[in-house]
């Protein structure tokens, strides 16, 4: 988008789509229970790679939103991958137990 004074703004895929939700005050169902993390466009990117992997990804606001059922593969998926903002997980990978204290110290510390 240019305005007339040369000003361009560019906005990453996805960010838009969650400006747009959070404006229309959107809400997933009940199920959706697990709010994914990071700054815009790390939820943006991790919202589209989850997508890609053939989960369902709920909105709520500008939070992407998911399944209880789903979480810990999606997580097991996003640290493997090291999809951007992977590192925003450490206590629910340890929690989730996708991976210790220690192997979280040591391979990713």
């Amino acid at each position: 988008m240019e305005n007339n004074k040369g000003f361009k703004l560019t906005v990453s895929e996805g960010v838009l789509d969650s400006l747009y939700a959070a404006a229309s005050d959107a809400k997933s169902p009940p199920e959706f229970t697990f709010f994914l993390s990071g700054d815009l466009i790390q939820m943006s990117i991790q919202k589209s790679f989850l997508q890609s992997h053939g989960f369902t990804v709920g909105q709520t606001n500008v939070y992407p939103i998911l399944k209880e059922e789903d979480v810990t593969r999606a997580l097991t998926l996003i640290l493997e991958s090291k999809c951007e903002g992977w590192w925003n997980y450490d206590d629910e990978y340890i929690k989730r137990k996708i991976c210790t204290k220690k192997q979280w110290e040591e391979r990713y510390d």
